[in-house]
């Protein structure tokens, strides 16, 4: 039932910041406390975002999946994570090594599951490889591609997503 009420109703509903999109935040949240496998507090997942059955996916406290983004498979979240519209998270991929058959009748790979570290911010429309790691701190550019894992603190941009630069330490008054 939760299943029908999310993918037929909620996410419909209007986006976190539209008048009266607390309705449908609130909606989206109940749907997917039971379909995920872990639904943190004051988390938001906006309109149009597409994560199959929820199985395997798990959303940590304060952490937000934008407007249209996809989430696919073995997925972990931490907290405090800030998820762009229109980013893709895959756990899985197609094999395609047998050249004497068509790709499409050669199955799926084992699934590798993503996991993303605590105050990360993936901008728009970024995607994310099966098996990649993305450390605590990690900020990936918009339309960066990530194929491998990218450590602590690091900024990544690009096709394939690359190092760009690194986080500066947070100065705070005693």
């Amino acid at each position: 039932m939760s299943y029908a009420l999310y993918h037929l109703i909620a996410t419909r509903l209007p986006r976190k910041r539209s008048p009266l999109g607390f309705i449908g935040r609130a909606m989206r949240a109940s749907t997917c406390a039971v379909l995920f496998d872990h639904l943190g507090t004051d988390t938001n997942i906006d309109k149009g975002v597409y994560f199959g059955s929820g199985s395997g996916v798990s959303l940590g406290d304060r952490s937000g999946i934008g407007v249209e983004s996809m989430v696919l498979g073995t997925v972990t979240i931490g907290d405090d994570v800030m998820i762009g519209p229109r980013c893709v998270i895959v756990s899985h991929e197609h094999i395609y090594d047998d050249t004497s058959r068509p790709m499409n009748s050669q199955g799926m790979a084992p699934d590798l599951p993503v996991f993303i570290g605590n105050d990360v911010w993936l901008g728009v429309g970024v995607t994310l490889l099966p098996g990649v790691h993305i450390g605590d701190g990690a900020v990936v550019a918009a339309g960066g591609v990530v194929t491998s894992d990218v450590e602590p603190g690091v900024i990544v941009g690009g096709v394939p997503a690359r190092p760009i630069g690194r986080r500066a330490a947070a100065t705070r008054a005693g």
